[in-house]
């Protein structure tokens, strides 16, 4: 989690500097702080019910959550259900399963 967030305020950085488009921002969050943030969960997450998964559930969601917040322009106290759809990001559960799914059944 914490080189995806030390790429996510690089992002943040070069997103005010140059000036991306929001389509482009979310494209990069999503192949850098996303890929740093999931890496390895194949070993890790054991799913959502799971013993000690909440913590760690938690930060990604918060990592996707501002993920969502620098594309969109958000607030902090926009809906979560709002801002996920105008980011077009996927809850971090829903990241998450199909992640390890995919890579049980391959």
């Amino acid at each position: 989690m914490k080189k995806a967030r030390n790429a996510q305020n690089r992002l943040r950085r070069l997103a005010g500097q140059v000036g991306l488009s929001l389509e482009n921002c979310r494209r990069v969050q999503s192949a850098c702080a996303q890929a740093a943030a999931l890496f390895g969960t194949e070993l890790w997450w054991k799913g959502d019910n799971a013993q000690g998964m909440v913590g760690r559930l938690e930060s990604v969601q918060k990592l996707v959550n501002q993920e969502a917040r620098l594309t969109t322009g958000a607030f902090r106290t926009t809906n979560q259900g709002a801002l996920s759809l105008e980011s077009g990001f996927r809850p971090a559960v829903a990241q998450l399963e199909t992640d390890c799914d995919v890579s049980r059944s391959g």
